[in-house]
C-alpha cells in the first residue's frame, strides 16, 4: 500500500514545477485536462495506447479508485502559475521499486523543461520519503525527446524489449545510490526548490 504525502511535507517541487498529490483534490478544469488527454491520439499514441472512450465522471471513478486501493499515487503538475500541465504517478509497487508513467497533456509547453522537472520531483520524493531504491520506466525507442528528458531528470538506459508492429522499448531506470538531484543547486541530491525535496 502506498502513503500519502503527509500534510507536513510540502509538495514535491522542482523549478517552475510543483506536484499536487491526487487526494488533496483535483480541480474540475484539471479533471477535464487529464481526461483529455487520454483522449488525446496523439498523447495516446505515445502511451502505445487507443484514445480513451469512456466518459468522465467514469474516469475519475476508476483513477480514484486505484488511488483509494493504493496502486497507484499519482500528482498533478503545475506550472510556476499554478496552471495545469499533467501528471505524473508512481505505480506497480514492489517492495522498494515502483514504475513511472507521465503525461503532459498540454502540447504546447512540450520540449520547455516542464517533463524533465515533474520527473525530478517525483524521483526525489520517491527516494527520500517513500524510501524506495529503484524506480523503473519504458518509453518507446523513436520517442527521443522523452528518453533525453528522462536522462537529464536521472534515469539511465538498460536495454530494449521488441514490440509488436516492429516497435521497441527502451527500459530506463533510476537508482537511489546513483541518482543526483537536477534540481538541487546544492549537489546533494536530495533537494528540490522547497520542501527538502
Amino acid at each position: 500500500m502506498v502513503r500519502p504525502l503527509p500534510a507536513e511535507i510540502a509538495w514535491p517541487r522542482c523549478r517552475r514545477v510543483t506536484l499536487k498529490p491526487f487526494p488533496y483534490g483535483m480541480t474540475a478544469a484539471e479533471w477535464r485536462g487529464f481526461w483529455e488527454s487520454f483522449r488525446d491520439p496523439e498523447i495516446a499514441e505515445w502511451n502505445g495506447n487507443r484514445p480513451l472512450r469512456m466518459p468522465l465522471w467514469l474516469f475519475k471513478r476508476v483513477v480514484m479508485g486505484e488511488i483509494k486501493r493504493g496502486h497507484r499515487l499519482g500528482f498533478v503538475i503545475l506550472d510556476e502559475h499554478g496552471d495545469w500541465l499533467g501528471t505524473v504517478e508512481l505505480y506497480d509497487f514492489n517492495g522498494r521499486e515502483a514504475t513511472l508513467g507521465i503525461i503532459l497533456g498540454r502540447k504546447e509547453r512540450w520540449g520547455r523543461g516542464y517533463g524533465r522537472e515533474a520527473v525530478a520531483a517525483v524521483l526525489a520524493y520517491a527516494f527520500h520519503h517513500l524510501g524506495l531504491e529503484r524506480v523503473k520506466l519504458s518509453t518507446f525507442a523513436h520517442n527521443m525527446r522523452a528518453r533525453r528528458a528522462f536522462s537529464a531528470a536521472g534515469f539511465r538506459e538498460r536495454g530494449e524489449v521488441n514490440l509488436p508492429g516492429g516497435k521497441k522499448d527502451v527500459l530506463m531506470e533510476a537508482w537511489k545510490d546513483d541518482w543526483r538531484n537536477p534540481c538541487n543547486e546544492k549537489g546533494d541530491g536530495r533537494g528540490g526548490s522547497a520542501g527538502g525535496l
